[in-house]
């Protein structure tokens, strides 16, 4: 087996012979990218930043937001988004093309990472499966922070494995700014970097190391005292439209939110990582294989990312999304073909095993649950129908003459439409009131219809006209009571 590439005289440097072996990765990301240009805004939180891209643009790029879309931090992808449009004018082909460069420095900070723990006939391999996840190429054509947030966090590491100490500077900055849950990488960040400088060992001489994050969090602490000041709270206040998400749970949530967790690991394909990797531990005790010290360090990295992200999802009601544990997935899937890959096993077998995972992990798109059951569409390629089967059916609504006030909705519709297309329509579908509502304009991709919601549309309310392709349906509904 080949010695890893992290013995060579500047490890950090990519060769140009490397760039163009990565050439294929960063064309498959500008293909989906200009595929995906013309779709709208689409899940909850992307559509914050449409909001407020308008508001910056708006209001002069204030540094306070109104409370409707503040969320105590500052949005800087938000702002980003704003200068874009204010420089080439609102486009959806700018939002996506905004996402582009994390994707391909994904591809450039993996491919880095790998090469400091790998030998080269494993790097590819693993790359592709990485690469492969469901969630992670879908956050790749939706305008994500989970994105953003993968990215720094794969800068950050490696600027502490190959001791670029500015660099982790500005990539705890980043990673700090990019999302709330962006706190939560640099504390993995933090650790990790404790973990390999030993601190504990040398303090006196090693405390200089962590002058790297300060710029950030001073400037985090002093954003967040001007907000305070202005505003006099600090994350979230009692009308937050986000106060839900801090609900705490009971000890029956607990345990609801323990298999949620669970479930979000394997969910969308990545059930054949898991089954492969614990084929392979037993493997491993089996022949009692020892853990050298690259799989050492991924097995902290790994403990770090669940200490990390895991107990909020735990103990809060719903911050358990598939993309907020993307950091623990990549890891364990580096893991599960490392450890592949130094077993035992014949080669064909090995092969065998790989191929299954590949294949197991791409047929995620394809994986569904019946209607009752809340799926995260913003995880899998299987949502990109609905953009065209949403714009069908406006144009039937507008056709047929049917007043948007007429109609109920549930999020991720119930905004104007400029914040989806970018448009200048004002007009927005409310959100449902069975009582009131003539129609309901509903989609299987909806999670916030209750099961008796949803029961009453299929037994009572009359199909008015539906358009579905593949696993996507949009819906509209007639209330029985305005039936002719």
């Amino acid at each position: 087996m080949n010695a890893p590439i992290h013995n060579i005289t500047d490890p950090y440097k990519i060769s140009g012979k490397e760039f163009r072996i990565l050439l294929p990765f960063f064309f498959f990301y500008t293909l989906i990218t200009v595929l995906a240009s013309r779709h709208s805004f689409f899940w909850d939180k992307d559509l914050i930043f449409s909001e407020t891209a308008f508001w910056l643009l708006e209001h002069k790029f204030s540094l306070l937001l109104p409370d409707n879309l503040d969320a105590g931090y500052l949005p800087v992808l938000g702002y980003l988004l704003a200068l874009a449009w204010l420089i080439t004018g609102k486009s959806l082909f700018v939002m996506h093309l905004l996402m582009l460069p994390f994707s391909i420095g994904i591809v450039v900070q993996l491919y880095r990472f790998l090469r400091y723990y790998m030998p080269r006939n494993m790097i590819f391999p693993v790359m592709i499966l990485v690469l492969a996840d469901t969630c992670l190429m879908t956050q790749s054509i939706v305008f994500s922070t989970d994105l953003v947030l993968v990215y720094f966090l794969l800068l950050s590491l490696n600027s502490i494995l190959f001791n670029r100490r500015l660099m982790l500077s500005a990539a705890v900055a980043g990673l700090l700014f990019s999302h709330m849950r962006g706190a939560m990488g640099v504390v993995l960040i933090g650790l990790f970097d404790l973990y390999k400088s030993r601190i504990w060992e040398k303090p006196a001489g090693k405390l200089l190391r962590f002058t790297a994050y300060l710029p950030a969090l001073l400037t985090l602490a002093a954003y967040t005292v001007f907000h305070y000041l202005k505003k006099g709270w600090i994350g979230y206040h009692e009308n937050s439209p986000w106060i839900g998400c801090f609900e705490l749970v009971d000890a029956k949530g607990f345990l609801r939110n323990m298999v949620i967790v669970a479930w979000r690991l394997v969910d969308y394909g990545k059930l054949f990582i898991v089954l492969v990797l614990l084929i392979l531990v037993f493997r491993f005790r089996k022949q009692q294989q020892g853990i050298d010290k690259s799989l050492s360090d991924l097995l902290i990295l790994l403990g770090l990312s669940m200490l990390a992200f895991i107990p909020s999802a735990l103990i809060y009601k719903v911050l358990n999304s598939h993309r907020y544990f993307l950091p623990i997935t990549i890891i364990l899937t580096i893991i599960t073909v490392y450890m592949l890959y130094r077993t035992t096993l014949s080669r064909k077998l090995r092969n065998w095993l790989y191929w299954i995972m590949l294949i197991g992990l791409l047929s995620g798109n394809c994986w569904t649950y019946p209607d009752t059951v809340a799926k995260g569409w913003d995880a899998t390629l299987a949502h990109v129908p609905y953009y065209g089967l949403r714009n069908n059916m406006l144009d039937y609504i507008d056709s047929s003459n049917i007043s948007f006030s007429d109609i109920g909705t549930e999020v991720p519709n119930e905004l104007p439409l400029k914040y989806y297309d970018l448009s200048d329509d004002e007009r927005f579908i409310p959100r449902k009131d069975f009582n009131r509502n003539k129609y309901i304009f509903y989609s299987n991709l909806y999670n916030m219809f209750t099961d008796e919601e949803i029961m009453t549309l299929k037994k009572h309310w009359i199909i008015e006209k539906e358009f579905r392709y593949m696993l996507v349906r949009v819906t509209l509904y007639k209330n029985p009571k305005y039936a002719e």
